[in-house]
């Protein structure tokens, strides 16, 4: 009798909560797979909480609850794809309880829903990131960055100063870039000129920001303008409003950064920063470390309820390279953005609303030798207003709005030991350009959706109205699969060798080789097919034909280009990855009378990754990146050179007549881009007197193949070399870091 009454007495004890909480942590995985569960939803199952108490896992599975009675409770886990789950636990007071929780895999079968709105709203900003799979068919053609040096005249702009001309023409810097650029990049609306950090040693983009980024070959809509080549429109993800939280890395070669949460209500902020430093590496390429990188992304965004949203943008970085050639001695190659946008989302009447002020900057600065050490250096501007409308109108969907924009290119040169004041050259040129389009996009049937639309644009330096036309039909040949079928012509200022009266220069000599603005146009035929091929994979093929006239080419100003991009990507489960591969031809015909010369060129692109668990909680990423057939520049080049290939053309390098006969110049560089990485990582869920982290020790292998692979060659034969070298060439590098987030 005595012992039921101890016993009896002890289990009521047990049911009466003690006033010190509790935490309860664990990891939610996939009872199908093992594969964590990212934004599974973990919960305390009681009627006698004043409160809520819930939590969502992060990338890697792992949940907190803080606040947790003590006593007999009831743990629930749920995702939207999975059966929920529930466990029971006897929490002490005070005590910190590890709870794994498995859910069995039962997707949702949704039946057909068919939505029609009459009016558009803003909606709240996505916090969600893209992850790296779905923006992976965009990394392939980050291989065609470039620094910008070729595109902005850096060259001619040397050969304009009297003396610069090389002794020998096979003393020549090769830098990778055709000679103009032929894209349009986006970030929140805001110009970049060359967002991506080429230099390999990091990812191109920070996948954690980005909520998407867009690849349009060809087919782009008319709200558009520019891009002869492709248009990339990258958008950030919005910083959470609930908390703040943080994420922090660093290791011997870089460091990074991510801060984000409420700045107060309806305000949130998104930052980040990264750095290639080179601080642990002198054991394997000595001292100085020949690349250094930063950048920085802020977005603020602000909740006006009713009336909208405003998003605030801000982004900076720059790259530099140490050359280490007999030229150009303790200098280096450096170039960057500044770009910034304020966009409002709002509803004008029924429509829905986008304006942008934006504005970008890239500049870039060259070191040269021969005769008379010089620094070159061009820069890029443009200023963007635009307003982007969407109206429902039946069952078809109606875009419309304008667009504003000043472009500037300056080109600048002065003696090395020199200040900026001392010039030996200068030239500047800038235009406006405005247009107006209209896009309507409306459902054909059950299985077809058709986009049409017209853009309408004045170029300041070559007033005419010009028309370009948009179209593209989408057939939904199953469940699973559709075709799209597009066109479209562009236009875009690039630069010409055609004089225009606003150009300003205070060259000391012959002006005849000014750099201008032309006119620039491209015809635009794709066909694409995007597949779902089930368990969370989806393939995609694109095919397409362009023609380019007005470039800026001294033998014709005409090309034609065709090709193939294929992608597949998988973004969920236990493995995830991308695979991108882009080949195309280039061809055109020189206007020599007397003796057409055909010009024939191709090159192909491959970047993918994989990445998924090791080793119980550990993961695993491989990236692979090549290019073979890309571009190079000779700077400076007196002499006439075998055209190289570019994106969307064969760009010869720009010549010069000599007086004199001089040796033919060295053959630019034919070795492809290379370059295996690989990273193995664990990450380790921690509290600290309540404060609840993630730590994550993580060690790679970049340039894992041992690739001497540059963005600059040199060939010197004073020093007996047969063909350029790489210069400032990175060998293997193991790295270990620390990855932490609170």
């Amino acid at each position: 009798m005595l012992a039921q009454l101890v016993l009896a007495a002890a289990v009521a004890a047990a049911q009466v909560p003690d006033t010190a909480d509790g935490l309860v942590w664990g990891v939610v995985r996939s009872e199908n797979t093992g594969a964590p569960l990212r934004y599974a939803v973990v919960e305390v199952v009681s009627s006698s909480l004043n409160t809520t108490i819930a939590a969502e896992t992060d990338r890697n599975g792992y949940y907190v609850l803080r606040g947790v009675p003590s006593g007999r409770q009831l743990i629930r886990a749920s995702h939207i794809d999975h059966a929920s789950h529930e466990a029971a636990i006897v929490l002490k007071p005070g005590q910190h309880f590890y709870l794994d929780l498995d859910l069995e895999l039962r997707p949702v079968r949704l039946p057909v829903v068919t939505a029609r709105s009459n009016r558009s709203t803003p909606g709240a900003p996505d916090t969600v990131s893209a992850g790296t799979p779905e923006i992976g068919a965009a990394t392939v053609h980050v291989l065609e960055a470039t620094p910008g040096m070729s595109e902005l005249g850096l060259a001619e702009a040397a050969r304009d100063v009297p003396g610069q001309e090389p002794p020998d023409p096979s003393d020549v810097l090769f830098v990778r870039g055709g000679a103009a650029d032929l894209k349009l990049v986006l970030l929140n609306g805001a110009p970049v000129y060359a967002p991506f950090h080429i230099g390999g040693l990091i990812h191109a983009l920070d996948d954690d920001l980005l909520r998407s980024a867009t690849l349009y070959l060809g087919g782009a809509p008319a709200r558009y303008d520019g891009g002869l080549s492709y248009v990339m429109d990258l958008e950030t993800r919005s910083g959470r409003r609930r908390s703040a939280h943080a994420t922090m890395s660093m290791d011997m070669l870089a460091a990074r950064t991510v801060l984000e949460g409420p700045l107060g209500p309806g305000v949130s902020f998104l930052a980040g920063g990264r750095a290639v430093h080179g601080l642990g590496t002198a054991p394997f390429v000595g001292d100085p470390f020949p690349y250094t990188y930063g950048d920085a992304i802020s977005r603020v965004d602000v909740d006006l309820g009713t009336h909208g949203t405003v998003s605030l943008t801000g982004f900076w970085n720059r790259e530099r390279v140490l050359l280490d050639s007999a030229s150009v001695i303790d200098h280096a190659a450096q170039w960057g953005n500044a770009a910034g946008s304020i966009r409002f989302l709002t509803s004008v009447g029924s429509a829905q609303a986008l304006f942008t002020v934006a504005g970008g900057s890239f500049q870039t600065q060259l070191p040269l030798g021969g005769l008379r050490p010089i620094l070159t250096e061009a820069v890029s501007a443009r200023a963007r207003v635009a307003a982007d409308l969407v109206q429902v109108v039946g069952p078809m969907r109606l875009h419309f709005g304008g667009s504003f924009d000043r472009l500037g290119f300056e080109q600048r040169a002065w003696p090395r030991d020199q200040s900026e004041d001392s010039l030996l050259s200068r030239s500047y040129v800038s235009g406006n350009v405005t247009g107006i389009y209209v896009d309507a996009d409306v459902l054909a049937g059950r299985r077809v959706r058709l986009r049409g639309g017209l853009r309408a644009d004045v170029f300041s330096l070559s007033p005419a109205v010009r028309i370009a036309p948009r179209f593209s039909a989408t057939v939904l040949l199953t469940e699973r699969s559709a075709l799209t079928l597009a066109a479209g012509r562009y236009r875009q200022y690039v630069p010409s060798s055609n004089d225009f009266p606003f150009v300003e220069t205070t060259l000391p000599g012959d002006h005849d080789d000014v750099p201008a603005l032309g006119v620039g146009r491209a015809s635009h035929l794709v066909l694409a097919l995007d597949q779902d091929l089930g368990d969370d994979m989806r393939l995609g093929i694109e095919g397409f034909y362009k023609r380019y006239e007005g470039l800026p080419r001294e033998d014709s100003d005409e090309a034609e280009a065709s090709g193939l991009d294929v992608w597949v990507r998988r973004g969920a489960g236990r493995l995830t990855g991308w695979f991108g591969y882009s080949l195309a031809w280039v061809w055109s015909t020189d206007e020599d009378p007397f003796d057409p010369n055909r010009i024939f060129a191709g090159r192909h692109l491959v970047s993918a990754g994989l990445s998924g668990p090791i080793i119980g909680s550990g993961e695993f990423e491989v990236r692979v990146a090549y290019g073979a057939g890309l571009p190079y520049t000779a700077i400076p080049e007196p002499e006439t050179t075998t055209p190289v290939f570019s994106v969307v053309g064969v760009s010869p390098a720009a010549s010069r007549a000599s007086a004199e006969p001089l040796p033919a110049g060295p053959d630019e560089p034919d070795e492809p881009y290379l370059r295996l990485d690989a990273q193995v990582a664990r990450t380790f869920a921690a509290d600290w007197r309540g404060f609840a982290f993630e730590v994550t020790p993580y060690l790679k292998v970049l340039n894992a193949l041992d690739r001497r692979d540059a963005l600059f060659f040199h060939l010197d034969r004073s020093n007996n070399a047969s063909e350029p070298r790489a210069l400032a060439a990175l060998p293997v590098l193991p790295i270990f870091g620390l990855e932490w987030k609170f």
